[in-house]
């Protein structure tokens, strides 16, 4: 670990910046601009924590975990650039000077990153045309707010850019066989909500893979939140647990690929949770031919049940191959969706002291015990077979 001025290295020594394909969207840092100002009131230096690098050859770089430090760093300096670009003012030398200086600074580093992030950084970076929806974005969002934030205050500009300058960071250099994707999720998952989405798209793309995640992103029609509730309720089974933190779904993806592509190889693997995704999405949208089924279900989502689905998947996958009946299926469905419903009632039947998953296993002694089919008893057999791996 070294600790340096964050300017000094990106401008000296790191000209070429990339970013993880699977980062998280950019954030605004609160009182970043407060955070630089504390340097007037101490003489020790201002830092903004470690980052973690690796590096890829002379002068590039890739940035593991730091991303929206410096990219907020590039956006104060970019904002100071345009507060003295107005063609309608008379500015003083040292002005000039400022804008000059901070020019010279953006044009000595080149950030590569990635989708609508990319776009609008590029178009900020050369001043070119911005729609209004690429407006909305954050990248565009923090820009102007610290454009406003230098309007607005009676700041030194000059003491700020000093400040800036001064500014440093720990920097930890990762060894070439780390495993970069890694680092960056054991470093955030417990501080902020990471996309579990990229990280399982970079992993598969590992793997050679990738195409699976376009395919389930395909099928839940874009929509980010169905596919992370679909692994929940996908990995919660093979792992006996409920799945409840976003934050977590890469990791048990992970160990669940890892532990399963040691009995099957990964087109069977893909199939099966393509299989079950489509069965999800029946589930989610309530798209049943049966209309009994059906209208079970726009019930159980009617009372905000959608959580109870990582049970109810499974089921729903034993009722299509011929393990449950209808009869037993619904009547199950029936008892989950007075569950949902005493619980929108806060009643006792749904409290804190309840355990839905203790209801879930006692149904479950009942079902199967009810369904002595020899097919069922082998498929479960397996599965914990699988499990017992897996936990």
């Amino acid at each position: 670990m070294i600790n340096t001025k964050i300017l000094d290295f990106i401008l000296k020594s790191a000209h070429n910046l990339s970013v993880l394909n699977c980062s998280s969207n950019f954030e605004y840092i609160t009182d970043l601009i407060e955070l630089i100002l504390t340097k007037q009131f101490c003489e020790s230096d201002i830092t903004l924590g470690i980052v973690y690098l690796k590096k890829i050859s002379d002068k590039n770089f890739l940035i593991v975990d730091g991303k929206r430090r410096i990219l907020a760093l590039i956006l104060l300096i970019k904002a100071i650039a345009v507060y003295y670009s107005d063609s309608s003012k008379d500015y003083t030398f040292d002005e000039i000077q400022i804008h000059d200086d901070c020019l010279k600074i953006l044009s000595n580093i080149n950030l590569k990153l990635f989708g609508l992030e990319r776009t609008i950084y590029d178009k900020i970076y050369n001043n070119e045309p911005i729609s209004y929806n690429e407006k909305q974005t954050e990248i565009y969002r923090t820009l102007t707010l610290f454009i406003d934030y230098l309007k607005q205050t009676e700041i030194d500009i000059v003491s700020l850019l000093e400040m800036i300058n001064s500014l440093t960071v720990k920097i930890v250099f990762l060894d070439e066989d780390v495993d970069e994707r890694e680092i960056f999720y054991l470093v955030n998952k417990d501080i902020r909500i990471l996309k579990q989405l990229l990280l399982i798209k970079s992993y598969l793309t590992d793997l050679n893979h990738g195409e699976l995640v376009n395919d389930l992103y395909y099928l839940f029609n874009y929509k980010e939140e169905i596919f992370i509730s679909f692994f929940k309720a996908y990995l919660a089974s093979k792992f006996n647990r409920v799945i409840s933190e976003d934050n977590s779904v890469y990791d048990y993806f992970v160990k669940y690929i890892d532990t399963i592509s040691k009995y099957q190889n990964f087109d069977n693997i893909a199939s099966s949770i393509m299989k079950t995704a489509k069965l999800y999405r029946n589930m989610y949208h309530a798209e049943f031919m049966d209309a009994e089924i059906r209208n079970m279900f726009i019930k159980i989502i009617a009372n905000n049940g959608r959580d109870t689905y990582s049970y109810l998947l499974e089921l729903y996958e034993d009722y299509e191959n011929k393990y449950l009946s209808k009869e037993t299926f619904l009547e199950v469905c029936n008892i989950v969706n007075t569950y949902a419903w005493e619980r929108t009632k806060k009643s006792a039947f749904s409290n804190e002291n309840f355990d839905f998953t203790k209801m879930t296993q006692e149904l479950n002694n009942v079902i199967y015990n009810e369904n002595q089919d020899n097919k069922h008893m082998n498929k479960r057999t397996i599965s914990n077979l699988e499990n017992e791996e897996l936990n």
